[in-house]
C-alpha cells in the first residue's frame, strides 16, 4: 500500500468509527429514555428522535456495507454489489466512456482551446526532456528489434535481396557498359589499356615464345633460323602495339569499336544470357556461404543497433535528441509550421478516437475484468467509503429529525386539537 493509499485508509476508518459510534449512541439512548419514559414523558420526544435515528443508522450501515459486503457475512440477495457485479460495472463504465468522452465533438472542443503544439514544442526543447524521448524511443526500437522473430526478418532480407537482384537488368547493364565502351573517348581509353597489356604480356613473355619456337620448329632446322624468326615476330607484334597505341586513326581501333557495338547489341538480345544470369542470380542466393553472410551480416547489425540504442552518448542517441530538440525549437519559433504542426495533432487525434473509440473502450473493460473482486472493492471502498460514512451520518440525524415530525404529529398535535 503506498502512502497516500495509507492516509485514505486512516480517514476513512476514522470517520467509520464516527458513524459507528453515532448509531451506538443513538441506540443507548433509545433504551434509556425507553426506560425512564413512563415516568419522564417529556422524554417522549427525545425516545422518538432516538429511535428514529438508530433505524436511519441500521438502514444507511445496511446500504453502505452492501456496496461492498455481505452485511454479517450473509449472503443477502441484492449484496456485495461491487465485487459481485464488478464486471457489469466495468462494462458500463466503459460504454460511458465511449458515448460521453469518445465522441468527436467532444474531443473536438477541448482541443479548440488547447496549443498542443506549443506545449509539446515547450516540453520538448529541454534537453532533459528530450533526453527522455530519445531513451524511451531507443528502449522501445531495441525491445522491437529483440522482440521480432531473427528467422522472420532473416527471411525478410532475403526475400529484398532476391526481388533486388531479380529487378535487376543485368543484360540492358552490360550492353550500356559495352556500348559506352565503345564510344568516344571511352574507347580510346579502353583500346590505350588494352595496348599497354599487350605490350606488357609481351615484354614478360619472350622468353616463353622462343622456346614455343625452338620446341616446334623442325629438327633439321639450323638454331640462327630460330632465333631469326624470333625477332621478327616479337619486332612485328611490338611494331603493331605501338602503331596501334599512338596513332588514335588506326583502322584497329576503329574495327575494336565495330565489334564492341556489336557485341553491346548482341548482349541485349541474348535470351540465353538471361537466362544464364537468372540461374547465376538463384545458385549466388543458395549459396551456403551466402546465406551463412546473410545470418551473420543480420546479426551483426542486430547487435550494433541495439547497442546505439541503448547507450545515451552514441551517435545514433545524441543525433535523434538533436534532432527532437531541432523540431521543437522550430516549432516554436516557426508560426506555420507551428499552425500546421498542431493541426496535424488534432486531426491524429480526433482520428484515433473515431476509429479506436471502440478498442479503447473494450480495453477499459477487460482491464477491470482482470482486477481481483475482492481488492477492486477495497480500493473502490478506499477512494468513496468516508463520503458514504458521511451518508451514514446524515441518515442518522435526518432519520432522528423524522422521528421528532412523526411524533410531534401523532402525540402533540391531537391533544392541542382537544
Amino acid at each position: 500500500m503506498t502512502p497516500a493509499d495509507a492516509a485514505l485508509a486512516q480517514r476513512l476508518a476514522r470517520m467509520r468509527w464516527v458513524a459507528t459510534g453515532l448509531l451506538a449512541a443513538m441506540a443507548l439512548l433509545y433504551t434509556a429514555t425507553r426506560v425512564l419514559l413512563p415516568g419522564y414523558p417529556w422524554l417522549g420526544a427525545i425516545n422518538a428522535f432516538a429511535e428514529a435515528g438508530t433505524i436511519g443508522a441500521l438502514a444507511d450501515w445496511f446500504a453502505v456495507t452492501a456496496l461492498f459486503r455481505h452485511p454479517f457475512g450473509l449472503p443477502i440477495p441484492h449484496t456485495a454489489i461491487v465485487p459481485s457485479r464488478k464486471n457489469d460495472i466495468g462494462r458500463a463504465l466503459a460504454q460511458f466512456i465511449r458515448d460521453h468522452f469518445l465522441v468527436r465533438d467532444a474531443v473536438e472542443r477541448r482541443l479548440e482551446h488547447v496549443d498542443l503544439a506549443e506545449r509539446l514544442g515547450s516540453w520538448l526543447v529541454r534537453r532533459d526532456n528530450a533526453e527522455r524521448v530519445s531513451r524511451d524511443l531507443g528502449r522501445t526500437l531495441s525491445w522491437l528489434i529483440d522482440a521480432v522473430d531473427s528467422a522472420q526478418l532473416r527471411a525478410m532480407l532475403d526475400s529484398s535481396v532476391r526481388t533486388s537482384l531479380d529487378s535487376l537488368p543485368v543484360r540492358a547493364a552490360l550492353s550500356v557498359v559495352v556500348e559506352v565502351l565503345s564510344t568516344g573517348a571511352h574507347a580510346e581509353t579502353f583500346v590505350d589499356h588494352l595496348v599497354a597489356i599487350g605490350q606488357q604480356q609481351l615484354a614478360d613473355n619472350k622468353a616463353l615464345i622462343r622456346e614455343r619456337i625452338r620446341d616446334r620448329s623442325p629438327w633439321w632446322l639450323p638454331r640462327f633460323v630460330d632465333e631469326k624468326i624470333y625477332d621478327q615476330l616479337v619486332d612485328e607484334l611490338e611494331r603493331i602495339l605501338i602503331e596501334i597505341g599512338s596513332n588514335p586513326e588506326h583502322p584497329a581501333r576503329a574495327e575494336f569499336s565495330r565489334r564492341l557495338a556489336e557485341l553491346a547489341e548482341l548482349i541485349a538480345d541474348d535470351t540465353r544470357l538471361a537466362d544464364k544470369t537468372r540461374r547465376l542470380k538463384t545458385e549466388f542466393l543458395e549459396h551456403p556461404a551466402v546465406k551463412s553472410y546473410f545470418a551473420e551480416l543480420w546479426a551483426r547489425l542486430r547487435e550494433q543497433i541495439q547497442d546505439a540504442l541503448e547507450e545515451p552518448t552514441s551517435a545514433l542517441r545524441t543525433g535523434l535528441e538533436r534532432e527532437l530538440r531541432g523540431i521543437a525549437e522550430r516549432v516554436q519559433e516557426d508560426a506555420g509550421v507551428r499552425a500546421g504542426f498542431d493541426r496535424w495533432l488534432k486531426n491524429l487525434i480526433v482520428y484515433l478516437v473515431e476509429n479506436y473509440r471502440q478498442p479503447l473502450s473494450d480495453t477499459v473493460s477487460e482491464t477491470i475484468e482482470q482486477w481481483d473482486a475482492s481488492a477492486t472493492s477495497a480500493r473502490i471502498e478506499l477512494y468513496i467509503g468516508r463520503d458514504l460514512q458521511f451518508i451514514r451520518i446524515s441518515g442518522t440525524l435526518v432519520g432522528g429529525a423524522a422521528g421528532v415530525a412523526i411524533y410531534l404529529i401523532s402525540e402533540v398535535l391531537p391533544r392541542a386539537l382537544t
